[in-house]
């Protein structure tokens, strides 16, 4: 196995790999290319090499196929990756394969089949499974990166639609009404089909960069440049959730602050924060103009209209939850992964999906598969803090809001989850008892 130790030349290869998934929107000979390289990766190189580069496209898997009805090659790699690499215990391989026969069979008995939603699911959990099981020599800091880079790839990518990049036919245009702007305006989604879905990946990518400073794994002028980026790219997407969990990161920072006794610097951010908070709501931002009429649009003379604060979701949790009750088989077993929609239209809430698709009992599996891998990766013993919870934090409340059961980005916060909660922020315990953990400095 070929293994690439030279940063500089992963990078020019995942560079490489970027443009020609770009181009691939023009040419799909293009896409081809990129599929072929990273299938010849996956087979001549090694497991690290690899992990890294499935961290860095994962946000370009929506224009990474053939065309766009087509499947996309994301899917193939990572099936590939499993076929070619995967290591599992026992336990987890037995747990696994016991979820993989119950939603064919629930599938079976349903009478409707998905073909590459089973592929897909059964692919994501043993991946998972496999990197978090796998005793790979991989740094943690270099998967944080992959990722971040990659989103921040995807985000730049998502501006570039012209008549040469036809990135809008892969991933469509997400529009609302706007007085602001007299009009109608672009909501902005990266690589993404919604820019809700999009904005998980990157506030996760601005948790990463706090927890990648703190550590000093990451240079000032860095952090400050892609904390900007980010949140640029944040704001352009108009998602109400979004500004709010933005809090998360704010608040990561101000506890590092707090942690290195820089008070001036708290002091200084949080001046900063109602500076900006003023200039909003003076309307000298007209980005922040939209998300604050999406807000107000909510409120009524009898309060505030739950529905319409949620963009509607709240009536589509009754509806779900209202059929639940009233069909206790489904909410038991479950309808299947290919079960159709209420009324057409999709939950957007990753919980109430998994009573819908997989029942009580799928999701007892699930939590099955997640308690097995999760134990069984690495454990340090040491005393947590908010950071190691942050990623957690994000999935858990920004999967309430989205179905995203089915996508391809699943597999890849839970991992990031559990590495966070895994790695060393605080205070280690070593032969003397409890120790502050001191991080390495270095820079990008």
């Amino acid at each position: 196995m070929i293994t690439i130790r030279s940063n500089k030349v992963r990078w020019v290869i995942s560079g490489l790999l970027a443009l020609l998934i770009l181009f691939g929107t023009y040419r799909n000979v293009f896409s081809l290319a990129a599929f072929l390289i990273m299938g010849l990766m996956l087979v001549f190189c090694d497991k690290e090499t690899n992990l890294l580069q499935i961290f860095f496209i994962m946000p370009l898997a929506n224009i990474f196929k053939m065309s766009v009805d087509a499947q996309s090659f994301f899917t193939i790699v990572i099936l590939a990756y499993v076929v070619l690499h995967m290591v599992l215990p026992r336990k987890a391989t037995l747990i696994v394969m016991l979820f993989a026969f119950y939603i064919i069979i629930g599938q079976l008995f349903s009478g409707e089949f998905h073909l590459f939603r089973t592929i897909k699911l059964i692919c994501n959990f043993l991946f998972l499974s496999s990197i978090l099981n796998d005793k790979v020599s991989i740094k943690d800091k270099e998967v944080f990166f992959s990722y971040i880079i990659g989103n921040l790839v995807s985000s730049v990518f998502g501006l570039f639609d012209s008549s040469y990049f036809k990135i809008d036919n892969y991933i469509g245009a997400k529009e609302i009404s706007s007085s602001v702007d007299g009009g109608v305006v672009a909501r902005f989604t990266g690589l993404y089909v919604d820019p809700n879905y999009y904005a998980v990946g990157i506030i996760i990518s601005l948790c990463l960069v706090v927890i990648l400073f703190y550590k000093k794994e990451l240079n000032g002028v860095f952090f400050v440049a892609m904390s900007i980026s980010f949140i640029y790219f944040l704001i352009l997407t108009y998602s109400k959730s979004a500004v709010i969990m933005l809090i998360l990161p704010f608040v990561l920072l101000i506890y590092m602050f707090y942690k290195e006794k820089k008070y001036f610097a708290i002091i200084a951010s949080i001046f900063l924060v109602i500076v900006v908070v003023m200039l909003v709501f003076t309307g000298w931002v007209d980005a922040f103009d939209i998300v604050i009429e999406r807000f107000t649009k909510s409120e009524t003379a009898d309060g505030v209209d739950i529905n319409t604060l949620t963009t509607g979701r709240f009536d589509l949790w009754l509806m779900y939850s209202e059929y639940l009750i009233k069909n206790i088989d489904i909410g038991f077993f479950g309808g299947g992964i290919a079960f159709s929609l209420l009324e057409g239209v999709a939950a957007h809430n990753t919980y109430i999906d998994l009573f819908y698709y997989l029942g009580v009992f799928g999701g007892l599996l699930l939590l099955a598969i997640l308690f097995t891998i999760s134990e069984q990766s690495r454990k340090i013993d040491f005393k947590r803090n908010i950071m190691n919870y942050s990623v957690i934090i994000c999935i858990v409340i920004m999967y309430f809001f989205l179905s995203e059961l089915f996508y391809f980005d699943p597999p890849f916060h839970i991992y990031l989850a559990i590495i966070v909660l895994n790695t060393p922020m605080g205070i280690t315990k070593n032969d003397n008892g409890y120790k502050e953990n001191q991080p390495r400095y270095s820079v990008v």
